[in-house]
Parts: C-alpha cells; sequence; structure tokens
C-alpha cells in the first residue's frame, strides 16, 4: 500500500520498476541454471539440452493458454500472484541446497515449474505495457527493453558471484526481487482498467488470437521470422555458449557471465542508439531480415575459434542485431494487433519467439554430442543464412505500404 501512494511516480514508471526488478532475477537464472548442469554436475551435452528444453516447453504448450487468460483481467493484480508463484520453486531448491540434495532430476522438476509460471507472466506483463505505456507506445517499447537488459546485465553480474557467496544467497535474492516485482506491477495498474474491453467484442478461446495472426500478412510473416530466430538462435546461445565456456575455452561461470554481460551490453546499446534515430526505420520488417542474415554470419565466425580478446567483441555485436530486433518484433507486434485481442497476439508471438526456444535447445544439444560445439555453430550459422535469404520473399521485405515505426 506505501508504493501505491508514494508521490512522484507514474504508473509506467512503476512498471518500468517492476519489470526490471524480474530481469534482475531472470538475468540470475540465465547464467545460474545452465551452470549448475555444466559446472556443478558436469552433464554431458544432450542431458544440458534436456534441461534447458524442460525450461522452456512450458512456452511451447502454454503460453497461448496464458495469453487468453490475460484478456480481460485486472492485470496488475494477476500479475502479483503470479509472481508470488515462483516462491514455490525457488523455495523448492532453496531447501535441496541448504541440505544437500541438488541433482539433475531436482533440476529438471525446478525448470519445468519456473517455465510453466513464467508462460503465463510473459502475456500478461506484456500487455499491460499498452495501458501503461501512454500515446508514445513505440518509445515505451524500446525504454523497456533497455531497462529489461540492463536490469538483466545485473544478475549477470550477481551470478559472477556464485563461486564466493553461494547458492543459497542467490536464489534468496532471486525470491526477494520476484516478490518486489509483483509489488511494483500491482501498483502499476492499480485501478480496473484492464476490464473495459467488452465480452461482446471478441472470439472466445485461442483460435481468435490465432485466426488474427493468420490473416494479417505482416503479423503472420512476423511470427515466422521471429519463430525461426527462436529455434535457431536460442538453442545456441542457451546451450552451446555454457558448454563452449567450459569445454572450447576451459572456464567457469565466471566467463559465460562475461559473455552474457558482453552480449546485453550490445542489446542495450543498439536500444540506445535506436532511440537516438530522428528518422526511424522506414522498412522495419526488412531490418529483422537483416538482423537475421548478420546473426548467421557471426555464428560463422564464432565456428572458427576466436581469441577470447575477440570472442567478447563479436558475443557484443551479435547482441546488437538482436537487440534491435527484439525491439522491432515487439513494436510491430503491439502496434498491428487488435486491442480486444492484444494478449493473444502477444502472446503467439512469445510462443514464437520463446516457444520454438525447447526444441532448437534439445536439437542443439543433440548435434553438439554428434559434431561437437564449434561444428555445431557452423551448421546453425549456416541454417540461419540460409533461413534469412527466405525471408528476402516475404511480406516483411517487399512491403511498400509499411509505415515508419520510430523512437519518439
Amino acid at each position: 500500500m506505501l508504493v501505491r501512494d508514494a508521490p512522484g511516480f507514474s504508473r509506467f514508471q512503476y512498471y518500468l520498476g517492476g519489470l526490471g526488478s524480474s530481469a534482475v532475477a531472470m538475468g540470475l537464472q540465465v547464467v545460474i541454471f545452465p551452470w549448475l548442469v555444466v559446472g556443478v554436475l558436469h552433464e554431458p551435452a544432450d542431458r544440458v539440452g534436456l534441461a534447458q528444453m524442460a525450461v522452456m516447453l512450458p512456452n511451447l504448450l502454454l503460453i497461448l493458454w496464458g495469453g487468453a487468460l490475460s484478456d480481460n483481467r485486472h492485470l496488475g493484480s494477476y500479475l502479483f500472484r503470479l509472481y508470488l508463484l515462483y516462491l514455490l520453486p525457488f523455495g523448492m531448491m532453496f531447501v535441496a541446497v541448504i541440505n544437500g540434495f541438488l541433482s539433475y532430476q531436482l533440476l529438471i522438476i525446478f525448470g519445468a515449474s519456473y517455465g510453466v509460471i513464467t508462460a503465463f507472466i510473459q502475456p500478461a506483463r506484456e500487455s499491460l505495457l499498452s495501458q501503461v505505456g501512454g500515446d508514445d507506445l513505440q518509445g515505451s517499447v524500446v525504454r523497456t527493453t533497455l531497462v529489461q537488459f540492463a536490469a538483466q546485465s545485473l544478475g549477470y553480474l550477481s551470478a559472477g558471484l556464485f563461486d564466493r557467496i553461494g547458492l543459497s544467497i542467490l536464489l534468496g535474492f532471486q525470491m526477494l526481487m520476484f516478490v518486489a516485482a509483483g509489488l511494483l506491477l500491482r501498483a502499476s495498474d492499480p485501478q480496473k482498467v484492464g476490464l473495459k474491453k467488452s465480452h461482446e467484442q471478441q472470439s472466445p478461446g485461442i483460435v481468435a488470437g490465432l485466426q488474427t495472426v493468420w490473416q494479417h500478412a505482416r503479423l503472420r510473416a512476423l511470427m515466422l521470422l521471429v519463430g525461426a530466430t527462436g529455434f535457431l538462435g536460442f538453442g545456441v546461445y542457451l546451450v552451446a555458449m555454457p558448454l563452449m565456456t567450459r569445454e572450447i575455452y576451459g572456464q567457469s561461470a565466471v566467463f559465460y557471465a562475461g559473455l552474457q554481460l558482453s552480449f546485453t551490453a550490445g542489446v542495450l546499446l543498439a536500444n540506445v542508439l535506436y532511440l537516438r534515430m530522428r528518422g526511424g526505420f522506414r522498412q522495419p520488417g526488412r531490418v529483422l531480415v537483416i538482423s537475421l542474415f548478420c546473426r548467421g554470419l557471426i555464428m560463422l565466425l564464432i565456428a572458427t575459434h576466436l581469441s577470447v580478446s575477440l570472442l567478447f567483441p563479436v558475443v557484443l555485436v551479435w547482441g546488437m542485431f538482436s537487440g534491435i530486433s527484439i525491439s522491432l518484433g515487439r513494436m510491430m507486434t503491439h502496434t498491428e494487433a487488435p486491442e480486444v485481442y492484444r494478449s493473444r497476439v502477444v502472446s503467439i508471438y512469445q510462443l514464437a519467439f520463446f516457444g520454438t526456444a525447447p526444441i532448437g535447445a534439445w536439437m542443439t544439444g543433440q548435434l553438439i554430442s554428434t559434431w561437437g560445439v564449434l561444428e555445431t555453430f557452423a551448421g546453425l550459422g549456416t541454417l540461419t543464412l540460409l533461413v534469412a535469404s527466405l525471408g528476402i520473399f516475404s511480406q516483411l521485405w517487399r512491403s511498400p505500404s509499411e509505415k515508419p515505426i520510430e523512437p519518439q
């Protein structure tokens, strides 16, 4: 209650605070979870891929349902309850670590539970943005990207203290951040503004959102491109990167956290530069296709076994192309989605981006077990170039009627 009554903060600032608190905890999760599998339990590549798949698979199965449930809800209160649910899997892990019960099976249960909750949080939190962002929705999307990745970088830095302060303290800190996120997001939506949409204007269920996207040429092409990005890029990023840290460079969690920080710095730099652009991109879809092509080239470059001094700058550039792609994809989704189906369309975007990732993670683990880490980078980089080349023939590339999307 004190949070809601504090003077001088807008709803959007509370939203940014909640997003940032959540991103710190999730930044920790991105580093700690795979490193527990790779660096603590010393599992092989196929089991690393399976563990990452357990985290991401709920997005594939549940996120459309999560989007449908988010429409016509008071999103502030709904998100607060969802964030409190994170205390269950993290509390379970905390107790297990204190008592020395950490195991691969426990990590699978923890990862799947975390993924289920996240599948419901993501579309609701993204839909709330359109209610609190005001008239400058496009600028608000870029600012949320900046806050999210800046806060994630703090999580990566905290993960670098893994060997010094211990897992139990980091788990306790994550739980605290999730509670703070729930409180701040509830404060950003104090009145039941999310219930103003008319039920009569909507078709029930998940199918209506899918039909909306399929009948919209630009949204349909966008989701296909984003799906390819999630399938090809996430597996490399989440499975090959930690294995490359251990097997190619012989380094620890600090090195892996440094790679994550370099990637995040690239995301932040790209969005800062984008905010400073006055003209914006007249063909944002074309920029998305070019970005995917450049990321394929970067994967091929990493496959050459770069020196450490070159690896970190290359990962930073990888983050720049990914960062601008994330912002433009979110902007196009929000501006093109009909208001009454926004949560459902956003959930389809999240499904395309994150839902294809578990399959990509599993495939990456299998390829690494068969070929090796650098060979997998080369193979998936080549496939990324092929998919991006096909994007030239899509509506995203050739549509002359696209309106400019520019920051305010």
